[in-house]
C-alpha cells in the first residue's frame, strides 16, 4: 500500500536516511538539500562556464569521497563528450589538490601540454593513488560511446535490476533495491550529443529520455542528472537592455521538456562573459574568470530564484563558496584555492581599507 510505503519512509527520515549528501557547497546544499536519492536535476549553462566540471566536483567527486568506504553511493556516467580516462583524470586532479595541495590540471597529468612532462615527483604521488583510483573505479561506471534515449534506458534497466527486484503490486510496479540505503545518480553529459534513433530528431530523443528518467525515478528510484547547452544568443540581447542577466528556463537548448520534468533546475553564471563591473556587490574586474554564480531556477520541493556566489579554479576543478562582499577586502587570495588550507591573517585595519574597493 503507498500508505505503508509513505510511513517507512517517514519513519528511515527521522534517523537522516534522507538526508542528501554533501556537494561540498554548504550554501548550495541549504538550497537543494544535497545530493538527494529519487531528483531529477537539470544543469545548464553556456560553453566554457563549467557544468561539467560543477557536475564531477558537486555531485560525483564530493558525495564519492563521503561514501568511498561503503556501498550507499553509485554513479552510472553516460558521458557523450569525454573519455572515460579524462574523466577519471579530472578528479584525479581534485583529490591530488585536496590531499597534497598540489594544482595539476588533466593535460598536465597526462602531459599532453605541449613541451611539459609531468615531473617525477608528481609522478610518484599519481602511484601512491592507485588505490584510491580502484576504489573510485568500483563505484562509477562510465559509459563513454555515443548512445540515444534507447541504449541508456536499456543500461540503466539492467543494471538497477541486478541491483535489486520489481514487484507488482495492483496497478503499480514497486521496486526492491538490495540496498535501501544507496543514492544511484544517472548523469548524462550532454543531452545535446545524443545519437537520434528511428527517425526522431535531436529535440525528440532528449524528450523520449527525460520521459525514461521521471519513470525510472519514479519506479526505481535513480537520481538523474542531465547536463544541456545554453543559448542564449537568441534573446540576452533585448534582456541586456533591460539589465537581465541571470540564465531563464528559456534559456534551454533544443527542448523545455527537462525543465519541465526536473524537480531542481540549476544554471552557472559567468558575469565576466557580459563584461559587468560587479554583480551581487562582487568586484567582477578584480575577480575576472574565477567568479561564478550558482543560480537555482527551480526547486519543487524549497526555495528558487536564489543565487550562490563561487571562485571557480578550472586548473584543478575546485569550486569554493565566498564570503559575502563586504568581508573581501583582498580578492587576490580568493583567485587561488589555497586559502582553503593556508591560515592567512585577516589584513589590519589599515590594510582593510588598502584592499576595499568601490562597489
Amino acid at each position: 500500500m503507498i500508505s505503508n510505503s509513505l510511513l517507512t519512509q517517514i519513519t528511515n527520515g527521522r534517523d537522516g536516511s534522507n538526508w542528501g549528501y554533501t556537494m561540498g557547497l554548504p550554501k548550495l546544499e541549504n538550497i537543494v538539500d544535497g545530493v538527494c536519492k529519487q531528483t531529477y536535476t537539470l544543469l545548464f549553462a553556456g560553453s566554457g562556464c563549467g557544468k561539467s566540471n560543477l557536475m564531477m566536483y558537486a555531485y560525483i567527486y564530493r558525495p564519492l569521497m563521503e561514501h568511498l568506504d561503503d556501498d550507499d553511493f553509485f554513479v552510472y556516467l553516460f558521458s557523450l563528450e569525454m573519455k572515460a580516462e579524462i574523466i577519471l583524470a579530472k578528479l584525479l586532479c581534485i583529490y591530488i589538490f585536496e590531499k597534497y595541495h598540489i594544482e595539476l590540471s588533466f593535460k598536465e597529468l597526462l602531459s599532453i601540454k605541449r613541451n611539459y612532462r609531468l615531473p617525477d615527483e608528481y609522478y610518484k604521488i599519481v602511484l601512491e593513488c592507485a588505490d584510491w583510483l580502484k576504489k573510485v573505479e568500483s563505484k562509477i561506471r562510465i559509459y563513454d560511446k555515443g548512445a540515444n534515449a534507447d541504449t541508456i534506458y536499456a543500461k540503466l534497466k539492467e543494471d538497477l535490476e541486478q541491483r535489486g527486484k520489481v514487484e507488482e503490486q495492483g496497478n503499480r510496479k514497486v521496486y526492491y533495491p538490495n540496498n535501501p540505503n544507496l543514492t544511484y545518480l544517472v548523469v548524462v553529459d550532454h543531452m545535446g550529443l545524443l545519437r537520434t534513433k528511428d527517425g526522431r530528431k535531436p529535440k525528440q530523443e532528449i524528450d523520449l529520455l527525460s520521459n525514461y528518467f521521471v519513470y525510472l525515478r519514479n519506479t526505481y528510484g535513480i537520481s538523474p542528472v542531465v547536463i544541456m547547452q545554453s543559448n542564449r544568443d537568441q534573446s540576452s540581447s533585448a534582456r541586456r537592455q533591460l539589465g537581465m542577466y541571470l540564465p531563464q528556463m528559456s534559456d534551454v537548448k533544443e527542448t523545455n521538456v527537462p525543465y519541465e520534468d526536473s524537480d531542481i533546475t540549476i544554471a552557472i553564471y559567468n558575469p565576466n562573459v557580459d563584461k559587468l563591473k560587479t554583480h551581487n556587490k562582487y568586484d567582477i574586474v578584480q575577480f575576472g574568470d574565477t567568479f561564478r554564480s550558482i543560480v537555482c531556477i527551480k526547486n519543487r520541493y524549497g526555495e528558487s530564484n536564489v543565487e550562490d556566489s563561487c571562485a571557480f579554479n578550472g586548473k584543478s576543478n575546485i569550486w569554493v563558496e565566498l564570503p559575502k562582499p563586504d568581508e573581501i577586502y583582498d580578492v587576490e587570495r580568493y583567485k587561488t584555492p589555497d586559502w582553503l588550507w593556508k591560515k592567512q591573517e585577516m589584513p589590519d585595519k589599515e590594510k582593510k581599507e588598502q584592499f576595499k574597493f568601490t562597489m
